[in-house]
């Protein structure tokens, strides 16, 4: 769909909510914990343990428990596990005092610890005595005098709660939810004329698309809608009591309609780098707004929101393949420079990574016709309408010393030593350190500061309708920020049936780093990580002659490393913190602030660029048909050079001012990517090694009776192989299969073997007839 089309289509209801339409309705008993609050969050009736994290489940259509009023008067559950003679609790609610709990008789023991004001309470458990250690990572926790406790967290009795009980989307554009309405602890029912729901854009009782009831007497709330066209329809939702009195929280549901829904597992990720992708509004005045004293190539150059939107109505994304689309960080940035880590030259925040506020977009983003908020705005609504999901990349390790955090609590800052300095390396102080002395650490340890950047990263997803975010810098932050955001998510957007956010992370580690890139995945704290151990391998394999052995050789040790996270795990040939894989092969990588020459895009006397081309789409055709969701660096699709940061950052180039080599990598990449699309076996299916040597490599990908087949012979001289394909792939036996890059190609595959050739650098997709 393109952008003038939906400006035609629902610009009468840009502004418009869905203003209800008010049924009577037979509402349902309300029992168990609301979604919206936490396990600890009594003040309920009785809920689930303080660590039970079975809570809002979204891929469950089913009922989430709700309640039907708030109570002041707190309970403490938990089931320690085994048959303990004894259990007690302290916390900041009772003085740290040990107060005995009772056995329930069913493994559960409960503690009343009467009325409590809203907050977080640091506490933990005495078993036979004996306190706990850390909290598990199931549970919310909170650093009080360098310990780490759990934390209970205790809502508003006095004010009411709306929350999710069902919600879903149909393939065929209906809408169906259900919402609870909590009444405070004085019984005010809910008062049905406050009730305001949002579908989308696309959606109000304005055009007859949306219904509502309410019914005060059972505080149900019921919303159905449709048909509704594919794409993403989030649901927001706020309601009042008769007292007036606004529910805690408002209600976020993201809905997607679609035809076959969708798996993190298909996932393709293409990373605009917004500044350095296209400039929307070139040869505009003030298109490009530099900041002085300053490189070009550290600078800003120009591109904007309007640039990647633009690409994507001309179809860019979608012909590599690409469904998930990263942005660089959006925050606003200082608009000066500052030194870099030479100590020489200077730097902009360009590349998003300084933030100054958690909201505020970067105005440079902007263009001549729109501003940069509501030019993102846009992007992202054509993004959802096509399908396509959208990270965001998360900058929680740091703020710009500028950052209204700073301003507004400079008590939460201290002094900190740079990473790399004497007694501060990145890997011996990775939390402690600072990235620069302009970039102040945020300490999770003050649970001031934890709770107010969750509570705004949570409102960021809302606000923009983000489908999933990457986290930057893992590894230099403290485990509590990411497990109480993977819980607030769980609990605030996906509970109830709302879609899940993925959360992907960045930990910059060597070959061998896949237990310190688990150490932060878990199902309580990040989905997955970026694969840098396989990213290694990619490199050395591909672009320095290595052999296939030593490249299967870490498939297998992630397979064994990574476990259930393997499938959503993020493989990669290049990135924004190291040099383009098209330098590196060519091994001419200059200095990061110049002097390396794209031979893709001109000559080159030592390495041609066909063998560029050889190298880097065999890469890309390795990468792209593993497990997880793929990255697309821009640029690397055209075989753009670049040394060291900032030069991996150039401009994109876009036809027709591509070089016939850069064209001839762009339909290469472009063919791999349909591929994947295609077939459901290369993004959802098991992978087993069907060969291998220090030059030709075969795999398979099944996924129930779709199968498909990858090999590639980077060797000087042609293979003719026949490949075993073993008894444990039925799927295969007797399958006709057809090359997705040389058409012509077919391959039948006889009892448990195929014949199989390829030429010198040549690599087949070999998909079902």
């Amino acid at each position: 769909m393109k952008r003038s089309d939906l400006v035609a289509l629902f610009a009468p209801l840009a502004s418009a909510i869905a203003a209800v339409a008010l049924l009577s309705t037979s509402g349902c008993v309300c029992v168990g914990l609301t979604c919206g609050e936490p396990d600890d969050d009594i003040g309920l009736p009785p809920a689930p343990t303080d660590d039970d994290d079975s809570v809002g489940d979204d891929d469950d259509a089913t009922d989430n428990p709700t309640v039907s009023q708030r109570e002041c008067d707190v309970t403490i559950t938990h089931t320690p596990g085994g048959s303990p003679g004894s259990v007690e609790v302290a916390g900041e609610f009772n003085g740290w005092t040990p107060a005995a709990m009772t056995d329930n008789g069913d493994g559960t023991w409960f503690a009343a610890v009467g009325a409590l004001a809203a907050g977080h309470y640091a506490h933990k458990f005495l078993i036979n005595g004996e306190w706990e250690g850390a909290p598990p990572a199931s549970a919310y926790a909170k650093w009080l005098d360098g310990t780490e406790n759990r934390a209970l967290y205790v809502g508003d009795c006095e004010q009411p709660l709306l929350q999710v009980a069902s919600a879903v989307a149909s393939p065929d554009g209906s809408i169906a939810a259900t919402l609870r309405f909590a009444r405070a602890v004085d019984d005010a029912p809910l008062d049905p004329a406050s009730v305001v729901v949002e579908l989308g854009r696309e959606a109000s009782s304005a055009n007859g698309l949306v219904t509502v009831g309410a019914d005060p007497a059972t505080g149900a709330i019921t919303v159905s809608a449709g048909p509704l066209p594919p794409g993403k329809h989030s649901l927001r939702a706020w309601a009042s009591d008769t007292a007036g009195r606004a529910s805690e929280k408002p209600i976020f549901v993201p809905l997607w309609v679609e035809e076959e829904p969708f798996q993190w597992e298909d996932g393709l990720i293409y990373f605009a780098f917004v500044d350095r992708f296209r400039n929307g509004d070139f040869g505009e005045e003030g298109s490009a707004s530099p900041v002085a004293d300053t490189a070009e190539i550290a600078n800003y150059m120009g591109g904007d929101f309007l640039g990647v939107l633009d690409a994507m109505e001309e179809d860019y994304f979608e012909a590599l393949g690409a469904n998930v689309l990263w942005l660089t960080p959006v925050y606003e940035n200082p608009d000066s420079p500052y030194i870099a880590a030479d100590g020489f030259n200077n730097f902009s925040g360009f590349h998003g990574y300084w933030p100054t506020d958690p909201f505020a977009i970067e105005g440079k983003l902007g263009d001549v016709w729109a501003d940069s908020e509501d030019r993102l705005n846009e992007l992202i609504t054509e993004a959802h309408a096509r399908g396509i999901r959208v990270l965001f990349d998360l900058v929680l390790n740091h703020v710009h010393e500028d950052h209204v955090y700073r301003s507004e609590h400079p008590e939460w800052f201290g002094d900190g030593c740079v990473c790399g300095e004497a007694g501060c390396g990145w890997e011996e102080n990775p939390i402690g350190c600072w990235f620069m002395p302009y970039l102040p650490d945020l300490n999770y340890k003050n649970h001031y500061v934890l709770e107010r950047v969750v509570d705004d990263t949570v409102e960021l997803i809302r606000r923009f309708d983000v489908d999933g975010v990457r986290v930057d810098a893992a590894k230099h932050m403290d485990h509590v920020i990411m497990r109480t955001l993977r819980r607030r998510l769980r609990e605030d957007i996906e509970a109830g049936g709302g879609a899940k956010v993925y959360t992907v992370g960045e930990t910059f580690t060597g070959g061998d780093g896949h237990g310190l890139i688990m150490d932060y995945v878990s199902e309580d704290e990040l989905d997955a990580q970026f694969d840098f151990p396989l990213y290694w391998s990619i490199r050395n394999a591909f672009a320095h002659g290595g052999s296939f052995n030593g490249l299967e050789g870490t498939v297998a040790t992630g397979q064994a490393a990574y476990g259930d996270a393997y499938g959503l795990m993020s493989p990669f040939l290049g990135n924004h913190d190291i040099l383009r894989f098209a330098t590196d092969a060519a091994g001419n990588a200059g200095d990061p602030f110049g002097g390396t020459e794209d031979w893709m895009a001109g000559g080159g006397s030592d390495v041609t660029q066909w063998d560029i081309i050889n190298k880097q789409s065999m890469a890309f055709a390795f990468t792209l048909t593993q497990p997880g969701l793929p990255l697309i660096y821009y640029g690397d699709e055209i075989g753009l050079a670049g040394a060291g940061d900032p030069d991996n950052r150039r401009f994109m180039s876009f036809d027709p001012y591509l070089s016939g080599n850069q064209t001839e990598l762009l339909s290469r990449v472009r063919a791999i990517g349909q591929a994947r699309a295609s077939s459901k076996a290369l993004r959802r299916g098991d992978r087993t090694q069907l060969w291998v040597d220090d030059d030709l490599l075969v795999y398979a990908r099944v996924d129930g009776a779709d199968a498909a087949v990858v090999a590639m012979n980077k060797a000087d001289t042609p293979r003719v192989v026949t490949i075993p394909t073993g008894a444990t792939i039925n799927a295969l036996d007797g399958m006709t299969l057809v090359d997705a890059i040389h058409p012509d190609r077919v391959v039948t595959v006889g009892s448990q073997s195929f014949e199989l050739s390829l030429n010198p650098w040549e690599y087949a997709i070999l998909l079902p007839q």
